[in-house]
């Protein structure tokens, strides 16, 4: 027999394996995963005969048992559809009672064996897996679910509704696509779902489908409008409020009363998927500044940071534009100032690696491991001067490790987290952290490939207010520390036709890290000796860089850590389709990635 666990440790699984054997007298071989993507994909393979599955396989970032169970649910079915349901042993986490809504879910899916409470034991699960659970061991306990339909096929997201409406407020009202759009729409939702849907719709698109769009009319949507006004507090400015209810038809099931404002506040109660909803745990409120005052006039600014204050960051940038070098600066400085610091390494080249373990055979080992172990919840970095250092084997598959539990194991063993990142870092890294620092040098024709990335990051659910900019490297020339900002602001394609604007160019943090040849020379030289000091870095370099680093953790040391904004001045000339932006009006990615073709 051939055995497939997904359980997150080791010695367990053996352990069931060694009793499976000793007490069935038959040899089996298995195999242990720790993150339900690759138990998929080993089911998927048809070689197992049973498969054990732990419930509590990975470690959640949230706390939230609805978003935490709708993860569980997509993946277990997931399961079942490489993989025959009668087959799977399902041990349930502690919260589990046989009979529940979520175990019930499992039923219906064809999932009997499921062990919960006291059953959650080696010998237990040794049973099960010589001898499943047959339906009728187990319907008295789901006799008032069974034959219940546990898909909703009328559920829309709140994110998918959201990007609906954005699409047709761009039209600025003007009703030339409405009918285009809403076909589209109907081409990827069923009915019931696209009731849902109409239930949103701005007034006026209603409307005019009512009247104009045969596929809408035949959905028969009924809605109830009750116009109210509302004062508004600053200005003394009513707006429409109304209140929507569905009257469902006899197939779906009655929707709840919801209040929409302008369509712009959608409330709805299913819950987003938790891949939108991942969010760090224990992150405070960001460290306050309090004013004291010394000796007669003399101010100081004193940074009281909370004992319990974790900053989680992501460092991004093309190739070659310094992002190594500035989470190394970074870090460095905050280990040296007594601040708990790691550097999580997660890109392709893994130049950490090459950096910290340059002496030594054993350092390379744990180097090595490093990351491997803290997907696996044990806590095992590279010390490098007080710096803690998860990397791993240059080339090494960085989707074998699980990222929240990664994050979540570094995390509770220092106070900032640097994370060193490229453009083909899973997305997951940059959803778990709080900021995300763009490293841009003088390059300009980085521009490009970088819009292209957070045009991607945007569209896999990653906040674009996450964003801070570096120019790195910077010299004094025509081009501008603005100019830059402004090309990386707008996505632009190659043929000049599609564009998106990915944040507010005027409002976006930035920071300036000045060229300087002494610098260089200083830099290449600690490379070559395999030493990591900065300390002798010139005195402007230093003042830039520590203002990065009291934006990220406040230790002091600098007049103002606040990062600059400017306003947009009009230029008079450009640089093609890298700073140059269209006459078209442009769509506000913040609302959805939807696109404009350039007439």
């Amino acid at each position: 027999m051939k055995i497939l666990f997904g359980i997150n440790n080791d010695d367990t699984a053996k352990g069931i394996a060694e009793f499976y054997q000793q007490k069935y007298q038959e040899k089996i071989e298995y195999k242990n995963v720790y993150y339900f993507k690759q138990f998929i994909q080993e089911l998927a393979s048809g070689e197992y005969d049973r498969a054990v599955v732990l419930e509590e396989l990975e470690k959640f970032p949230t706390n939230n048992y609805a978003q935490i169970d709708d993860y569980l649910f997509k993946n277990i079915d997931a399961m079942t559809d490489v993989y025959d349901a009668k087959n799977i042993v399902y041990v349930a986490s502690d919260r589990r009672k046989l009979g529940d809504d979520y175990l019930a879910k499992l039923f219906n899916m064809g999932i009997y064996t499921v062990l919960t409470g006291q059953d959650r034991t080696k010998g237990k699960v040794a049973a099960a897996i010589n001898k499943p659970f047959q339906k009728k061991d187990v319907k008295k306990y789901y006799d008032k679910v069974a034959g219940e339909n546990i898909y909703n096929s009328a559920e829309v997201s709140e994110i998918e509704i959201q990007r609906i409406i954005s699409y047709y407020r761009n039209q600025n009202g003007v009703p030339d696509k409405y009918n285009e759009i809403f076909d589209r729409i109907a081409a990827q939702y069923t009915d019931e779902q696209l009731k849902v849907i109409s239930n949103f719709l701005p007034s006026d698109v209603k409307q005019y489908l009512s009247f104009n769009n045969e596929k809408y009319k035949s959905l028969g949507v009924n809605t109830q409008v009750v116009e109210t006004q509302v004062q508004n507090d600053n200005k003394n400015i009513q707006n429409n409020v109304k209140k929507v209810e569905s009257i469902p038809s006899d197939n779906v099931k009655p929707q709840k009363r919801i209040v929409e404002k302008d369509a712009n506040a959608i409330q709805i109660k299913k819950e987003p998927e938790i891949i939108e909803k991942i969010v760090v745990q224990k992150v405070p409120t960001p460290a306050p500044v309090v004013t004291k005052v010394v000796e007669k006039e003399v101010v100081k600014n004193v940074f009281e940071v909370p004992k319990d204050y974790k900053k989680i960051v992501c460092f991004v940038g093309a190739p070659k534009s310094g992002t190594t070098f500035c989470i190394n600066a970074i870090g460095t400085y905050l280990a040296r100032n007594k601040v708990k610091t790691a550097i999580c390494d997660v890109t392709r080249k893994r130049d950490t690696y090459t950096i910290y373990t340059y002496d030594n055979e054993g350092k390379r080992a744990i180097a090595a491991e490093s990351m491997k172990y803290a997907s696996n919840g044990l806590n095992e970095p590279l010390i490098y001067e007080k710096l803690s250092v998860y990397t791993g084997m240059p080339g090494d598959d960085r989707k074998q490790y699980n990222s929240s539990v990664v994050i979540d194991t570094i995390m509770q063993n220092n106070s900032v987290i640097l994370i060193d990142t490229d453009f083909t870092t899973p997305y997951d890294y940059f959803r778990l952290c709080q900021e995300i620092y763009l490293v841009q040098d003088m390059n300009v024709l980085n521009i490009a490939q970088t819009t292209m990335f957070l045009r991607e990051l945007k569209s896999h659910g990653v906040p674009m207010n996450k964003i801070r900019i570096i120019i790195n490297k910077h010299v004094r020339c025509s081009l501008t520390a603005k100019d830059i900002i402004d090309g990386i602001a707008t996505y632009t394609s190659y043929d000049l036709k599609m564009f998106d604007e990915l944040f507010n160019s005027s409002t976006i943090p930035y920071y300036i890290l000045p060229f300087d040849q002494e610098n260089y020379i200083k830099y290449i030289e600690m490379l070559y000796k395999y030493t990591n000091k900065f300390s002798s870095f010139s005195a402007d370099f230093i003042s830039n860089l520590s203002k990065i680093i009291n934006a990220i953790y406040p230790i002091g040391g600098i007049i103002n850590s606040r990062a600059e904004t400017y306003t947009p001045q009009k230029k008079k000339g450009s640089f093609g389709g890298i700073f140059k932006k269209s006459s078209a009006t442009y769509n506000n990615s913040n609302e959805g990635t939807y696109e404009k073709e350039i007439k």
